[in-house]
């Protein structure tokens, strides 16, 4: 195994994030090579196959959970060279180069026939040929042909004349691998008088350094294809789990390594090299929400992992201020304030702390997590503080205040439904929220562990009542009823149960858990009841009512912005929602299972319009469109999408995900776009209007 004690890490890229452009401007890569564009949006490439960019309508690139995938196709776009395919190249050509060192990158190729993967390096300047033999300098660390998939081709590119005698020999290194499917690593240790390549760490073959080969170079990887190309099919793609660069040069200035999220296992890390130190911790802030004679003080902190965690508060079922956002680093030990003030009245309460997107990528190292260190009430302790990390977590606290204090408590009059009669309130076995001729009954049941599961019910994408406490036992064969009434007019509707506050500390009696044991409409049982946990559970119905029914039904009104224009609704492609002269746009698909995605979308802690639906197939490549408008004025601005009913059931068949394909601000890419599927997920963007 390569030991690379004495190197430091200087260039490192985990493809959390895509960081890509046409000329590199601004980002990690480009996908073409100044000297061989052969248009505004394409490299002319090599083989039977040109690299393009996005701006060609066709977008080679895409990153998930860690990976850059790149996929070849049959020409589709007036780009690059007529019947050529169209893939994908990275380069640093104009932001990284470096003399000497570890070069290393890990991948999985295309087995496919007529693939052509390669990971290389160029010179910064091309030396002359001098004895005029058409040669130039390049490094191949690995070039790998999907038609002979078992075999790894290292060859280096010399204008020497005596080593190019015999290049085979002398300037190449084949290797078979045992085994070649899935991830491999290769790498080349490149210094003053040898030149060393490595597969998966292993020493594979050394060659002399040739003359010509003592300056800068870049780094390039690529998918191309050749003939019999045609006969694979389409796509082709080959994955990029990360590429890394080590130098042994003392003066070397060392990065940070950046999250490690590795598919398959089998990271190798740095073998022995220096990083540098983690950046440096975010000061914990203090904030203050709602107003109020009481008070609840909240020490919260967070694992950092691809952007800060976010989280809400509720009281009572009421959301106080808006999304928070988590600074406070808990490894550091450090903690933010957040100071809840309210008039709750006497009697007992309950808070919930939602985390909004929780993210685990495998490892420790690669894992988002949100703490409440402590809480209190009035500068009392609360005993359930302190208990670490989970999707929402609940508190109870007790309001001794009497009639007799000196501050009047103001108790609200109980909530009411739209027709003014006060909702029935939960009494641990038969809630009934809304109003209207409709009714959807629920059988609801629950493992309660370090509290009760609390639940929203919503349908068509507003909530009705407020946040609900389940109290009937599973494991008892009880259930709470919960009637929810409405006017919801005839057609197809949409209601999501969404569990606020999971919870699984390991074992089976250590997981709360929320069960819909059944759910009917209008006295008829849906089929979609009974299906047990998740985070948030979808049902559908179809409302059979008639203008002519004798009990007439209300539709409401077009959802309508600030400026009361009517948003566009939603069609399954292409959906505008809100309203301004700034534009988000998203590309969004799901993998639908036992229902589709439900998600909504919020800029600075406000969410924009209602509960989304994602229709289009991830695993087909399809995407539809979310127009976002706002006016968000100049500066920084947060955006979350926040996946409401995430299932899994233990399989990659029995899996429903959101993928947030791309986004763009105002017709720029945001490089935190195709990152893949997380319960919440964040992007930023810089709004300059002044």
């Amino acid at each position: 195994m390569i030991d690379l004690s004495g190197y430091k890490l200087t260039f490192d890229d985990e493809f959390n994030s895509r960081s890509i452009s046409l000329t590199g401007a601004g980002t990690k890569w480009a996908d073409t090579r100044a000297e061989w564009l052969g248009d505004a949006a394409s490299d002319v490439g090599f083989g039977t196959s040109s690299f393009v960019d996005p701006s060609s309508g066709y977008d080679p690139f895409s990153v998930s959970q860690g990976v850059l995938a790149i996929t070849a196709v049959p020409d589709r776009t007036p780009f690059g060279v007529p019947g050529s395919w169209e893939s994908g190249l990275i380069t640093t050509q104009r932001t990284f180069s470096q003399q000497y060192g570890y070069f290393e990158i890990r991948a999985e190729f295309s087995s496919l026939p007529g693939a052509w993967d390669a990971f290389w390096l160029l010179p910064v300047k091309t030396l002359p040929d001098p004895n005029g033999l058409g040669r130039w300098q390049e490094l191949d660390v690995v070039e790998h042909y999907g038609v002979w998939s078992k075999g790894a081709y290292s060859t280096i590119h010399t204008t020497d004349r005596v080593l190019n005698e015999n290049w085979q020999t002398q300037l190449q290194v084949y290797s078979e691998l045992p085994n070649p499917a899935g991830y491999h690593t290769y790498g080349v240790n490149w210094q003053n008088e040898q030149i060393s390549f490595y597969i998966d760490g292993q020493l594979v073959g050394t060659r002399a350094t040739p003359s010509d080969m003592h300056q800068p170079m870049y780094l390039l990887a690529n998918l191309a294809t050749q003939e019999p190309a045609s006969l694979a099919g389409i796509p082709i793609t080959s994955k990029i789990d990360y590429i890394r660069v080590y130098s042994a040069d003392p003066s070397a200035t060392a990065v940070s390594l950046e999250p490690v999220s590795s598919p398959a296992g089998n990271d190798p890390g740095t073998y022995g090299a220096v990083t540098a130190s983690s950046t440096p911790q975010a000061t914990p802030t203090s904030t203050s929400i709602g107003a109020g004679s009481d008070q609840l003080v909240f020490k919260i902190s967070e694992d950092a992992y691809l952007g800060d965690a976010l989280y809400t508060i509720s009281v009572d079922g009421n959301q106080i201020g808006g999304t928070l956002t988590a600074h406070a680093s808990h490894a550091g030990g450090q903690s933010d304030t957040i100071a809840v003030h309210g008039n709750w009245g006497h009697g007992d309460h309950t808070v919930l702390v939602h985390f909004l997107n929780d993210r685990w990528d495998g490892t420790p190292a690669t894992d988002r997590n949100l703490y409440v260190d402590a809480v209190g009430f009035n500068g009392t302790n609360l005993p359930q503080g302190a208990i670490g990390n989970v999707l929402g977590q609940t508190f109870s606290f007790h309001d001794g205040a009497s009639a007799e204090t000196t501050t009047p408590v103001i108790t609200p009059p109980p909530p009411t439904n739209p027709t003014g009669t006060p909702s029935q309130t939960q009494d641990g076995s038969s809630p009934s929220i809304g109003a209207g001729p409709d009714q959807l009954i629920f059988k609801i049941s629950e493992d309660g562990y370090l509290g009760d599961a609390l639940y929203t019910i919503s349908v068509d994408g507003n909530q009705v009542g407020g946040t609900l406490t389940a109290h009937a036992s599973h494991a008892g064969g009880q259930s709470d009823t919960i009637a929810v009434h409405g006017n919801w007019a005839p057609g197809d509707h949409t209601v999501l149960v969404h569990f606020l506050n999971d919870r699984w500390d390991g074992t089976p009696d250590t997981d709360r858990n929320l069960y819909v044991d059944s759910v009917s409409f209008n006295g008829a049982n849906l089929p979609q009841g009974a299906i047990g946990n998740v985070l948030g559970q979808t049902f559908s119905f179809h409302d059979g009512a008639s203008a002519e029914t004798t009990t007439p039904v209300i539709t409401p009104p077009p959802q309508t912005n600030s400026t009361s224009t009517p948003s566009q609704t939603q069609n399954g492609s292409s959906t505008s929602i809100g309203a301004g002269p700034d534009q988000l746009v998203f590309k969004i698909s799901e993998d639908a299972y036992l229902g589709d995605a439900l998600y909504t979308i919020s800029v600075d802690g406000n969410q924009v319009g209602g509960t989304l639906t994602a229709h289009a197939s991830h695993a087909a490549s399809q995407s539809e469109t979310i127009a976002v408008h706002g006016d968000w004025g100049p500066g920084d601005h947060t955006v979350l999408v926040h996946f409401l009913n995430d299932r899994w059931d233990g399989t990659p068949d029995t899996d429903r995900n959101l993928y947030v394909d791309s986004v763009s601000f105002n017709g720029t890419n945001l490089p935190q776009g195709a990152i893949g599927n997380v319960l919440g997920q964040l992007f930023s963007f810089h709004d300059l209007v002044g």
